[in-house]
């Protein structure tokens, strides 16, 4: 079947350049043209400009850490890499809104576009990332361009979607308003709709951003120019301090990123003012924070061109010799590998012994007949017949593919890296859930978590127990565990606080309340946690097969460094099937949960009122 779409996607790139190569081209001369602009204006005035507009738009706390961002880059002497991410970021989140916007306002024009425009995202999204990367560099090979294309591809999505769901949402009755007064389409499309629709596309837009920025990272892999290069390379050379570098530089860039595109009300309605009246209230009023800024702003650009000195050129700090981690970070593995040996070790022959070796000969011992039938009757129990028989032909494709046996290797990893998450993110969902403090302290590393690329996450599992498996399993779970204890804190911090304030008052202690009130009726929402773990989890199966966990994620690996079609389309077909298939039996499982424990509560109901009426009947018969 690779071979069959191999020779399908040839004929298709020789044939019809047209319809790819202006895209490609386009981007690429915008990136080339907007880096060199950046690189032509002055550095210092390039900075005060980028935190003089963070600090009045989105406050002090976010321009103080933009300050540090840069302080980090200059010192490092990543300043060039810094400006071509930011080109880079502007250019693909440029393209991928246009399209994003144009895509989610065709799914919004009837039931039959929207079906099709909701399939076509969802199958983009399920598809694994770097499995993109494979016919890109078929088409377009490695460099700038290929990576500024599979970057809008992969960001499309989440902005799309939004678009769709905002445009749909609108009230029929301000569009049948609007319509009586004479609008024609356009009007009522740009004048009505969309603006009644911005903030969900404002929502998408954030999401939009931050899986560009993942992605911008991991296409560092075909050529990407940017803070991605160094934190690759510095991977690939197991240079974990070079790579740690960027990678900070990377992660701040990325809380700053999310933090000023996220959606925020506004303080004050500016709808009815016309611009000429914006701007004469701008210079009459005293000492406001714009003409702060904008002061402090001509104060920067006159200091850069008067006092002209080595200080303003960020390539390299003013000193000349850039701050490196190398040595501290290989003096910090050797120290923990020294230290913590003996510990590290029993840990990784407990993983290896207990979880990826029996695993993994329990999942070669299954017939592959056998898990086809076991998925379809899982499926038609919790999902219906029809969705349950597409689950099981789901299985049935995967072998199709030949990639079964990989399968089997990758489930091997993500079972053990979810069983850690349940035995060490259920506990601490439930210490968030019963302890503000804790909570306070926990919330901001999962935000920090959450917001790094996803192949950084490598590094603190190699430096503590080297490549393989056992490490690929940590790197898996650390990657996944944020959303289970999240899950489970919102799961138990929403349960009904009528209900748990009459069990107080019948007398029943915490830890009974947690057991048989919270925990029952968090249960759908922890399952729905889960189930993003799992996504997280299947998602890190590429980013692991780097530092050698087997399966599809290696297959894919190896298709996108030796430019292998068909292998990298059946292996990424393979994770999309069984992406598709999990989640489909763990939303079934969360629905089939909330179900039966509706049912559960509803027969519950129904018998303390038989009891309650057949009281009075008693009485009255005495």
């Amino acid at each position: 079947m690779g071979d069959t779409f191999e020779k399908a996607f040839k004929a298709f790139a020789h044939s019809s350049p047209w319809a790819y190569e202006p895209f490609a081209t386009f981007l690429e001369r915008s990136f080339e043209s907007l880096h060199d602009t950046l690189s032509s204006i002055s550095p210092a005035i390039l900075v005060a400009a980028i935190v003089l507009a963070v600090g009045y738009f989105r406050g002090l706390k976010l321009a103080g850490l933009t300050v540090l961002l840069f302080t980090w880059v200059v010192l490092t002497g990543l300043w060039d890499s810094t400006v071509e991410t930011m080109a880079f970021m502007l250019v693909a989140v440029a393209a991928t809104f246009v399209l994003g916007t144009l895509v989610g306002l065709v799914g919004s024009l009837g039931p039959r576009t929207s079906a099709v425009v909701r399939l076509l995202l969802d199958a983009m999204q399920a598809f694994p990332a770097f499995a993109y990367l494979v016919p890109v560099i078929a088409l377009f090979g490695t460099g700038n361009a290929a990576a500024l294309v599979v970057t809008v591809i992969w960001a499309l999505p989440p902005l799309a979607r939004m678009t769709s769901v905002g445009l749909r949402d609108v009230s029929p009755e301000v569009l049948e308003a609007a319509a009586s007064l004479g609008t024609n389409r356009v009007q009522l499309l740009f004048g009505v709709k969309l603006p009644m629709a911005e903030p969900s596309i404002r929502a998408g837009s954030n999401q939009m951003i931050m899986y560009a920025i993942a992605m911008a990272t991991m296409a560092s892999m075909v050529g990407a120019a940017g803070l991605g290069a160094p934190v690759w390379s510095g991977l690939n050379r197991l240079a974990f301090g070079d790579a740690l570098q960027a990678g900070i530089a990377l992660v701040l860039l990325a809380v700053i990123i999310d933090r000023a595109s996220s959606p925020r009300p506004a303080k004050r309605d500016l709808s009815s003012t016309s611009w000429r009246q914006r701007l004469r209230g701008f210079f009459r009023a005293p000492y406001g924070s714009a003409q702060i800024c904008l002061f402090l702003f001509i104060l920067v650009v006159v200091a850069s061109q008067v006092f002209r000195g080595r200080w303003q050129y960020f390539s390299d700090p003013p000193w000349g010799t850039p701050v490196r981690l190398r040595e501290p970070v290989e003096a910090a593995i050797l120290w923990a590998t020294t230290t913590w040996g003996p510990l590290l070790d029993s840990f990784s022959s407990f993983i290896q012994i207990y979880g990826l070796n029996l695993i993994g000969r329990l999942f070669a011992a299954t017939p592959w007949v056998v898990v086809v039938a076991a998925t379809a009757a899982i499926g038609i129990l919790i999902t219906g017949k029809v969705q349950g028989l597409f689950l099981g032909l789901g299985v049935v494709l995967i072998g199709c593919l030949g990639m079964w046996e990989s399968t089997v290797l990758t489930m091997s990893v993500v079972t053990v890296a979810l069983a850690l998450v349940i035995a060490i993110g259920f506990p601490l969902g439930v210490l968030m859930a019963m302890n503000d403090r804790a909570a306070a302290i926990i919330r901001p590393v999962l935000d920090v978590m959450q917001t790094l690329p996803i192949y950084l996450l490598v590094i603190p599992a190699v430096m503590l127990l080297g490549v393989g498996e056992v490490a690929a399993v940590l790197a898996t779970f650390i990657a996944a565990v944020p959303p289970m204890i999240r899950f489970t804190n919102a799961g138990l911090r929403g349960a009904d606080h009528e209900v748990i304030e009459a069990a107080q008052i019948f007398g029943a202690r915490p830890g009974q309340i947690l057991r048989q009130i919270r925990i029952p009726m968090g249960l759908q929402t922890m399952m729905v946690g889960l189930n993003q773990s799992l996504l997280l989890a299947l998602a890190m199966a590429v980013v692991s097969s780097m530092i050698g966990a087997p399966g599809l994620g290696a297959n894919i690996l190896t298709a996108v460094n030796r430019a292998l079609l068909g292998t990298g389309m059946e292996a990424g077909g393979a994770m999309f099937l069984l992406g598709v298939v999990l989640d489909r039996l763990f939303s079934g499982g969360a629905q089939f949960v909330a179900s039966a424990q509706h049912a559960s509560m509803t027969k519950v109901a129904r018998k303390s009122n038989d009891e309650t009426t057949s009281v009075p009947a008693n009485a009255a018969s005495h």
